[in-house]
């Protein structure tokens, strides 16, 4: 293990992360999702170009996230913005299954390869507007959308069971707040959702409904994208 990988997870064991979360970002290696010119960004705060003017997501806030969620080892999870495929590899090491949906294909497609590559075998990739797909993806246990939202993803209650936790950033392009929502209203449709806020970060903007304006072809005309899985 690097220098550099060991003082990223003594920073997480300091700030009080859970021990199963430490252990899903040992089980992965950041070496294996990024290309090797920025080594020097690894197991940092330094966010790394991933493609398609895309770019890496800053770890310990990331961290951060997967404490505020909780995951449990026996739960579904939906993960809006694959990105890379790293924070998808962490996350498939805390639950059963791992559901992950990317705006642009391309990105879906190579993370998929490396993860299939280093055998993360309980993902399913899909690309295309995550915040705003068909319901024919089931329902899950926990919703984590990795991206700064303008405003909460509210479409994604209908993905999550009864009690199920939905975490986000959520704020200005230039800063957000990490934001926990809870499915716990009334089933009559009368009350509040419980929404908690958390630390502050500084994720990339969220492309689509609930995001920031988007340049894809099929945005300029007028249409979204729809969500395709990723097949062989």
């Amino acid at each position: 293990m690097s220098t550099k990988r060991d003082t990223f997870l003594a920073l997480l064991k300091k700030k009080k992360t859970g021990k199963a979360v430490i252990d899903a970002f040992s089980a992965v290696k950041q070496e294996d999702f990024f290309d090797a010119a920025f080594r020097k960004s690894f197991y940092t705060d330094e966010t790394i170009p991933i493609g398609t003017g895309e770019r890496s997501d800053p770890l310990t806030s990331l961290a951060r996230m997967f404490g505020i969620l909780a995951p449990q080892k026996k739960w579904r999870v939906l993960e809006v913005g694959t990105g890379s495929g790293y924070s998808t590899a962490v996350l498939s090491r805390l639950v059963r299954e791992v559901v992950t949906v990317d705006l642009y294909g391309e990105l879906s497609a190579a993370a998929k390869a490396r993860c299939k590559r280093r055998k993360y075998d309980n993902i399913r990739f899909y690309s295309g507007d995550g915040t705003d797909h068909e319901p024919s993806l089931g329902i899950f246990d926990a919703v984590i959308v990795c991206g700064a939202c303008r405003k909460r993803p509210l479409s994604l209650m209908r993905s999550l069971r009864r009690g199920g936790r939905m975490v986000f950033p959520m704020g200005l392009p230039h800063q957000q707040q990490i934001t926990l929502v809870i499915n716990d209203a009334p089933e009559d449709g009368d009350g509040l959702l419980k929404v908690t806020f958390h630390d502050l970060c500084v994720f990339s903007l969220l492309q689509g409904r609930y995001g920031f304006p988007v340049y894809l072809p099929e945005y300029l005309e007028g249409n979204e994208p729809p969500v395709v899985e990723l097949m062989e």
